[in-house]
């Protein structure tokens, strides 16, 4: 009797282990994650998502590194539009187990034909970054605010459009009440407002127990995930992008953000259009709504 007990709780305690594995480490449990890992897009998008990222990765770049706070290597992709350096500069965001080119790839001509270099970092625990593991956009918006000081000294006088996917939407809006003035406006795309949120969706009971762990073993808090009280001290103009039918950060968290942005805004809510779909579906009125910032924010 007390043999099983013990079996059943050290089976138990393996299955949580994992399940932790699953929603924040870099490495997920190979047993696991592929009952998780469900493709949410169709193969077309996964298509164009794919073929832009590759181009992105085969273009001219300069690679720039930091260290984080918490002493990981950070790396940092700087990708020119043209043979010198432009004064605009969009800063791409990536979301979760994912990488600069994934949802940067996309973005490059749209950005580059406007004149502006862009710079897409690997968040903590991405791509050729260091990190074991994901914080929600507490660790990542710490980094990238420390990657804008690097700009600012690396490239002198630029005006800068912070652009964030998914957790790096979040990153972006974390980071929004401690911007410097180089920063013209935000696009926040399909972005959560407390990532405790998600995972309440996900892990359900375990999920207070997962946010726990995740504190006591890497001094991850998440109840600083939430973002509300940033926005509402932010001065930045803000574009809000979100697609209807996004079945992984909520619609009507898009709600949320947009009224709790205090200064100049506008939206771009998009019916069927799912999670970080909205440039593949909806390209036209995408593109028309960041003109129009540029036109209004920057030089």
């Amino acid at each position: 009797m007390v043999i099983t007990v013990i079996v059943l709780v050290c089976i138990v305690c393996y299955v949580i282990w994992e399940i932790y594995r699953i929603t924040f480490s870099r490495w997920p449990s190979r047993l696991f994650f592929p009952l998780f890992d469900k493709k949410t897009h169709s193969e077309d998008y996964y298509l164009r998502r794919d073929s832009a990222a590759e181009a992105m990765r085969a273009g001219r770049s300069l690679l720039f590194e930091i260290s984080s706070d918490r002493g990981e290597k950070l790396s940092g992709h700087y990708y020119p539009c043209g043979e010198g350096k432009s004064r605009r500069l969009a800063f791409l965001v990536h979301g979760y187990r994912s990488e600069h080119a994934e949802n940067g790839g996309v973005f490059m001509e749209l950005y580059h034909s406007r004149g502006f270099d862009i710079f897409a970092p690997d968040n903590t625990a991405s791509g050729s970054s260091g990190g074991r593991v994901f914080g929600y956009d507490v660790f990542e918006s710490e980094d990238c605010l420390k990657w804008l000081d690097f700009l600012q000294k690396e490239l002198g006088e630029t005006e800068i459009v912070l652009h964030g996917f998914s957790l790096g939407g979040a990153t972006v809006m974390k980071m929004s009440d401690r911007l410097p003035d180089c920063v013209k406006f935000v696009i926040e795309d399909s972005g959560y407002t407390d990532a405790r949120e998600l995972i309440r969706a996900k892990a359900g009971i375990l999920s207070g127990l997962l946010v726990l762990l995740h504190r006591v073993f890497h001094r991850c808090d998440l109840r600083k995930s939430a973002v509300e009280d940033n926005l509402r001290r932010s001065r930045v103009p803000f574009l809000v992008v979100h697609g209807e039918e996004d079945r992984t950060v909520p619609f009507s968290m898009a709600h949320k953000v947009y009224e709790c942005c205090p200064g100049d805004k506008d939206f771009l809510f998009s019916p069927g259009v799912g999670h970080i779909e909205t440039v593949h579906y909806n390209r036209e009125a995408y593109e028309s709504k960041i003109d129009a910032f540029i036109k209004k924010y920057m030089v």
